[in-house]
């Protein structure tokens, strides 16, 4: 019998998969691995949280997704049409605490964030923290960019990026050593130490791109004025202007948009608009109670769409791939005023980015090769509701109209954020998620992305066998024939998930009507915890297309009917929840097997399902094979 080391990373969930005509397959794969990107692209609207989106959305078409009413504790979210790009992608919440929160007891919780409107304006994390947890898979303290409580220095995607041999740059419509990009890039005790950060990113033999505002030389109106060098100390900035770095260094509008059209002679680039602390949001002019774009933009520098894809013809050079952080940063700066026209006009612009990022992976790479992430660090303002209610009231507004909104905090709140995503990788995300929100459904932890990469996607020897501290240590024995599934005990304190040797097969077609209904048994696992006090667990599984040659059957074909196999033995209420074709997603998407409670976790559960393949009845014959993944959720 031989046995995988499973690592429980920070975000909860552990991982097996069952493969046709295989044995398990470790969830530790080295970069090898088919699903691991090239490319990555992580988009960050700072503070953008759902009713941001829905902002933006109700003054483009009149209505949106996401748009939530109801009374403290019996909230519900409306359906609505897509609008933005981004909204077609895979989705899930995400999770925005800090050390800081935790500290203050603000662990997401769905009945909490939703049962009190006050919980989410508590104790809230701060961009540097929420940064770093995104960039480096761990959490700090508020203020704090990539060192952890006890002074270590974290190593961000972007380091590893070149580790791997991948190029890594950030963007920014913010101060290009503020926060978010900083976070992305390098290490500093306190985020307000902008120069010490601004020296430390130009210094960074990992950062291939850099782009911002923060110019000495430039008001918030792209007006010149008398240096003053806030955000970039004076020495470096005139290093970097001069040629005397190996930076070759842009500034004008022209510059950024020579490079957005592919006028590339350079591998490594800093770019800093001709502006002050913002492209566009601070500019001069009152546009309370005014459409977006009533007042003039500045028409000097670039916006965020023409640095993004500036970025990506630099990076996309890297024929081994890149790592790119682009932050629409002044969406948050909208939400800390209370600004909804100027809150439009960033998301916009975010947005706009959004699809041009979508063009030129389509256009340059493929889906197949790239991964794209489009989320927020964190809400700002606590948009939402009517102006005389600030309560879970229902935002509205007609197309071309300003909604009717009102803003209840000039802070950052607690609750969950959209995290969408599309392209390779997107599968190890979905088998990721820590929760379920009762209005938002599934969501991950804001390090649950970082410790993927780090410890499976971008592992060049496999990642490591020894879990992290404060990690559930677990075993997946793989079995042969005739081994029974009890294994041996699991050290007390331990949750294991055990998989059954050997592959799922369908057989025994019939014809139902204009379908082909075949039928089969997954592998049995075996589920043992040893926890002294628990909340329980869970078990769900997923499954990828099914193919031969060039023919296909989509996962969202297959269901599976769950069973326990000692019910007398090991009850579990609610265990066998049928997941055939479940929604039409099928086992497209993650679907339960198995689940335990507080009471009646403890001991060994064995579970199995019944398998269902439905397909068209043209479909081409053959043997088609694929993946089915099982992965073991903690409720803690």
């Amino acid at each position: 019998m031989s046995k995988i080391s499973i690592q429980r990373a920070a975000t909860g969930v552990l991982a097996a998969a069952v493969v046709a005509g295989a044995v398990v397959a470790p969830a530790h794969a080295d970069q090898n691995n088919a699903e691991a990107p090239k490319n990555v692209i992580v988009m960050i609207g700072d503070g953008m949280g759902y009713n941001h989106v829905v902002n933006t959305n109700l003054y483009e078409t009149g209505q949106s997704q996401y748009i939530t009413s109801g009374e403290a504790g019996d909230v519900t979210e409306h359906d609505g049409e897509a609008v933005q790009v981004y909204e077609n992608f895979n989705h899930v919440g995400l999770t925005t605490t800090s050390l800081t929160s935790l500290d203050a007891g603000k662990e997401y919780a769905s009945a909490d964030a939703w049962g009190d409107f006050n919980w989410a304006k508590d104790s809230p994390t701060d961009s540097a923290a929420a940064g770093t947890a995104m960039a480096t898979g761990t959490k700090v303290e508020n203020g704090s960019l990539n060192v952890d409580p006890e002074g270590n220095e974290l190593k961000t995607m972007s380091e590893l990026a070149h580790e791997t041999g991948r190029s890594a740059g950030v963007v920014s419509s913010v101060q290009y050593s503020h926060a978010t990009p900083a976070s992305y890039a390098v290490a500093n005790a306190d985020r307000n130490n902008y120069l010490e950060i601004g020296d430390s990113m130009v210094n960074a033999e990992y950062l291939d791109v850099v782009m911002g505002a923060g110019h000495p030389e430039y008001d918030d109106s792209g007006q010149a004025k008398d240096a003053s060098y806030d955000y970039i100390a004076e020495d470096t900035y005139n290093a970097v202007a001069n040629g005397e770095t190996d930076w070759d260094y842009v500034e004008s509008k022209s510059d950024f948009e020579a490079l957005a059209n592919g006028e590339v002679e350079t591998d490594k680039v800093f770019g800093l608009a001709q502006v002050a602390t913002t492209l566009q949001q601070g500019r001069g002019g009152d546009s309370e109670g005014k459409l977006p774009g009533e007042v003039a933009f500045n028409e000097n520098v670039p916006d965020l769409p023409t640095m993004s894809e500036g970025a990506l013809e630099v990076l996309g050079q890297n024929e081994d791939g890149f790592h790119l952080m682009i932050e629409g940063g002044a969406i948050d700066w909208t939400g800390h005023a209370n600004e909804t026209t100027r809150n439009i006009e960033e998301t916009q612009d975010f947005n706009a980015s959004v699809e041009s990022v979508v063009d030129w992976v389509e256009e340059n790479s493929s889906w197949d090769e790239t991964l794209l992430v489009v989320t927020a660090d964190h809400e700002t303002g606590y948009l939402g509701g009517a102006e005389d209610d600030p309560n879970f009231t229902e935002m509205t507004g007609k197309a071309g109209e300003l909604p009717t909104v009102g803003w209840s905090s000039g802070d950052h709140t607690n609750h969950l954020v959209p995290y969408f995503f599309k392209g390779a990788g997107s599968d190890a995300i979905l088998n990721s998620t820590v929760g379920d929100d009762d209005v938002r459904g599934g969501y991950i932890d804001n390090t649950t992305v970082a410790n993927l990469f780090k410890d499976e996607l971008w592992v060049e020897d496999g990642g490591s066998d020894e879990p992290a501290e404060g990690d559930i240590p677990v075993e997946a024995d793989i079995r042969g024939l005739g081994d029974d599934t009890g294994g041996e005990n699991p050290d007390p304190g331990s949750l294991v998930l055990s998989v059954s040797d050997g592959s799922a097969s369908l057989g025994n077609q019939r014809n139902a009507g204009d379908r082909l209904r075949m039928t089969g048994e997954m592998p049995s696992v075996a589920v043992t915890d040893t926890r002294n006090e628990a909340n329980g667990w869970s078990v769900a599984g997923q499954s990828s297309d099914l193919t031969t040659g060039d023919e296909s059957v989509s996962a969202d074909h297959l269901g599976w009917v769950p069973n326990v196999v000692d019910e007398d033995e090991n009850p579990i209420p609610g265990g066998a929840v049928a997941g055939t074709l479940a929604g039409g997603e099928g086992l497209s998407a993650p679907q339960t097997l198995g689940q335990a409670d507080a009471e009646n976790r403890m001991g060994s559960t064995e579970l199995t399902a019944d398998l269902n393949l439905e397909v068209p009845v043209d479909t081409a014959s053959g043997t088609y094979e694929g993946a089915l993944s099982v992965s073991l959720f903690p409720v803690d």
